[in-house]
């Protein structure tokens, strides 16, 4: 009986021992599941925070950057340009056909807008182009456009331009600096062609001439008449009448040229600032507005070689 007695609490015991190592095992796998749950959660903050980190960096890298300017190049940012008639009159110098650029002096690709007949004329660099052309909006294209049939050698932009202008159905003019500067698009947005003009249309009218060479020749007489759309020179060196042509290079800015000058040869009293003013014309490469209605005429080296005064009508 007593050894029964005994075996029941040993038994008994043992299973009480068994109890207390499952409950402690529980409370282990218990704590072990809370530090895993403790671990996560550190875990999915920190995932939260590297998140939200993620998600601000991703937003301030999709904000548009502003464009940093240079200290004195403000002058050549791009500037929207609200369209008008008065800008798209006139004569465009190509400067780019599907990305390739268009240079060189003669037989310059160009097109002629005049708004008031929706009319244009140009050329490819070869042959003349001429038809209409009509604007709504941003909206431009070009109808019933004809064409010369020369054969030409030297004309690599004749195919590229005759195919562009048949595509065109949108337009934009930007203002780089003093320049003008016209995009045309095709059915799909894509930029086709881009126009330069030039902005030496103040150069217009009849001027004084004040300086030749940095010596002073007011009241001497000598005039000149600059016709920018016509581009020829009409003056007088205060003895004989002087004519000639103008040649704006559509890759320099302000650039303006005087060649082909002839003039009458009656015989002078003041040769040589006659032939001082001639030498003068010949050296000049560009020019810029001065003040008090001048301007000022540079040779290739930046000097001032002619200094003028519109003449007020």
């Amino acid at each position: 009986m007593n050894k029964i007695l005994i075996s029941i609490l040993g038994l008994s015991a043992m299973m009480l021992a068994s109890c207390s190592l499952l409950k402690n095992e529980t409370t282990v796998v218990s704590a072990g599941d809370q530090t895993t749950q403790t671990t996560s959660s550190k875990s999915t903050k920190q995932t939260t925070a590297s998140k939200k980190k993620t998600k601000k960096n991703k937003k301030s890298s999709e904000k548009p950057l502003m464009p940093q300017v240079a200290a004195g190049q403000e002058e050549k940012q791009h500037y929207a340009v609200e369209i008008s008639d008065k800008i798209l009159n006139g004569e465009w110098t190509i400067a780019e056909v599907n990305g390739a650029k268009v240079t060189g002096e003669e037989n310059r690709p160009y097109i002629n807008f005049s708004v008031a007949e929706k009319r244009f004329y140009g050329s490819n660099g070869c042959n003349i182009l001429n038809g209409d052309f009509v604007v709504k909006g941003t909206d431009l294209t070009f109808e019933n456009v004809i064409s010369t049939q020369k054969a030409c050698h030297e004309a690599p932009f004749e195919y590229e331009i005759n195919y562009t202008i048949g595509q065109v159905k949108s337009y934009m003019i930007d203002r780089i600096g003093n320049e003008y500067y016209l995009s045309l698009f095709d059915a799909n947005k894509v930029q086709t062609m881009i126009l330069r003009k030039h902005n030496m249309d103040y150069l217009n009218g009849a001027w004084q001439v004040m300086t030749i060479e940095n010596v002073s020749c007011d009241g001497d007489g000598i005039q000149m008449v600059i016709d920018i759309p016509e581009l020829k020179l009409h003056g007088n060196s205060g003895c004989n009448i002087v004519n000639g042509q103008l040649l704006i290079d559509p890759d320099k800015e302000n650039s303006i040229q005087f060649h082909q000058l002839i003039s009458t040869l009656k015989a002078c009293p003041n040769q040589s600032l006659e032939t001082s003013f001639f030498v003068a014309l010949e050296k000049v490469e560009s020019a810029k507005k001065g003040e008090d209605d001048t301007v000022l005429m540079y040779d290739k080296n930046g000097v001032i070689v002619l200094v003028l005064k519109r003449i007020q009508q």
